[in-house]
């Protein structure tokens, strides 16, 4: 089944469709200053010289920077819709998404935890929100043995080789609250995770597919959302 299916295929399930309302769409995003500002000084600059890199128009620069600045906030939101106060991270990068739930746990008594192989995050971000964010230099093996609070959100974007996302999920899986939710990027055909993530959907049957919109190789970006433990 490709993502223009299971885009379209919405179960027949009062409970779903209520969580997918719940969610909301990515499209009407109104981005707070703070989180702007978070994704000027972070990410701006490295998906700029990744779109020259894949030779993109002007225009087409802008309209995928347009849409990829909606992403952190917008999933900070969910995080906020669903009461979640522990978060956890897999693939760090150079912080984009860790500091955008940092901005939001820094006003509700919560906790962000993030781990990747190599730390390239940004330094000044990193002492502002030292408070409210543990790192670790690992995979989700790595991290999942140092957290010893529950996890509400999980955010997995980090290796997409098939088999990855599986293996996460089960380094993580005794992490879970009682009623989490489970989002995983890059839920596209060109990764060998779009199958893992397909199984893990099903397996839940309580999930939403939404299209963040194009990567700056100009290739398109969709996203998963399970909400709901994944494995009882």
């Amino acid at each position: 089944m490709s993502w223009k299916e299971w885009d379209k295929w919405l179960l027949d399930d009062e409970a779903t469709k209520e969580l997918h309302k719940k969610a909301g769409e990515i499209e009407g995003v109104q981005i707070p200053d703070k989180y702007m500002k978070i994704w000027r000084d972070i990410s701006f600059m490295v998906q700029v010289n990744k779109a020259k890199n894949y030779n993109l128009t002007e225009e087409e620069t802008r309209k995928c920077l347009k849409q990829l600045s909606k992403r952190p906030y917008y999933l900070s939101s969910i995080a906020e819709k669903f009461n979640a106060k522990n978060i956890l991270e897999v693939g760090t990068a150079e912080g984009l998404q860790f500091f955008s739930f940092a901005e939001y746990a820094s006003n509700n008594g919560g906790h962000v935890w993030s781990c990747d192989i190599v730390d390239k995050r940004n330094k000044e971000y990193t002492n502002k929100y030292e408070d409210v964010t543990t790192f670790c230099l690992g995979d989700s093996a790595a991290i999942a043995s140092q957290v010893t609070e529950k996890i509400d959100l999980f955010y997995i974007d980090a290796s997409h080789e098939t088999g990855a996302v599986l293996r996460d999920v089960m380094n993580l899986v005794n992490l879970q609250s009682e009623n989490p939710v489970w989002v995983f990027d890059d839920f596209d055909e060109r990764f060998g995770c779009f199958s893992d993530i397909q199984k893990l959907c099903k397996v839940s049957g309580k999930f939403k597919i939404y299209r963040v919109g194009n990567a700056a190789s100009g290739n398109p970006n969709h996203q998963a959302i399970i909400f709901g433990r994944i494995i009882n």
